[in-house]
């Protein structure tokens, strides 16, 4: 597949099918691009922070434990992977080899903004969930597209979030199946990667082994679900009718 049209309408297998090939195709290079990004944090946060280095492995650790790195990886790692997987996206779209250096420099110049827009949403996100759940549910599905629309569309703070939920207007119930469905199909891999690590974390009863596999098992599958995102990002723009205007045409990415 030397290139990739973007802006088109896929149907469920077509997504998982493309969002395959192009992983598939660079998977060294999107997994060393992750592991970049998240094994650094997992050192600084919960190896450094959380003293995972010294500690000894507890199965079920304290809530605040397992929300600060949650907290860490949605709001930082998260975003900058969905960041260079866009930038690196596009160049595979336009027939080139992703360079990883251009790409990997891109998703972190693209962090401030992103970073900005995501805890804008996640505030928003967890005063939904506090009210009755589900309204942190529909609006979870409503900002799904929030890196994308920073990234491609160039939009910050609010009009990201407004831009996000203009492009799922309609496609909502539609965008939660096919968003439960790459989680899923991501989560047998995280099981097979994270299972002998937690086995040797348990039998020598030390923690570093359980952050070894979460920062491992996050390189491997976070690219594949932003892959998958932004294809179906551009899915739902094909299927709408121009809600965006003229501005975001050319389907470039506008953070640089």
């Amino acid at each position: 597949m030397n290139t990739l049209e973007l802006r088109r309408e896929r149907d469920v297998g077509a997504l998982f099918r493309d969002a395959l090939a192009v992983f598939g195709r660079h998977a060294l290079l999107f997994i060393a691009l992750s592991a970049a990004v998240a094994v650094p944090a997992e050192l600084i946060v919960e190896g450094v922070g959380l003293e995972m280095f010294t500690a000894s492995y507890d199965e079920s650790p304290p809530l605040a434990e397992m929300a600060i790195p949650a907290l860490v990886k949605f709001l930082v790692v998260t975003p900058i992977i969905a960041a260079i997987c866009i930038y690196a996206l596009h160049q595979i779209a336009a027939g080139e080899r992703p360079s990883a250096s251009r790409v990997f420099v891109a998703g972190f110049e693209a962090f401030t903004p992103l970073f900005a827009a995501v805890a804008l949403a996640v505030a928003g996100i967890v005063i939904g969930f506090a009210a009755l759940i589900v309204p942190g549910i529909y609006l979870t599905v409503r900002w799904y597209f929030v890196p994308q629309t920073v990234v491609i569309e160039g939009a910050r703070g609010p009009l990201a979030l407004s831009r996000s939920g203009l492009l799922v207007q309609g496609f909502w119930w539609r965008t939660l199946a096919l968003v439960l469905l790459a989680n899923i199909a991501v989560a047998l891999p995280s099981f097979i990667l994270l299972t002998p690590f937690a086995a040797i974390a348990e039998s020598t009863d030390r923690a570093v082994w359980a952050m070894a596999g979460s920062a491992i098992t996050t390189s491997v599958t976070t690219p594949f679900v932003a892959l998958f995102s932004t294809l179906l990002y551009y899915d739902l723009r094909a299927r709408a009718e121009s809600p965006f205007g003229a501005d975001v045409q050319d389907d470039q990415p506008r953070t640089r």
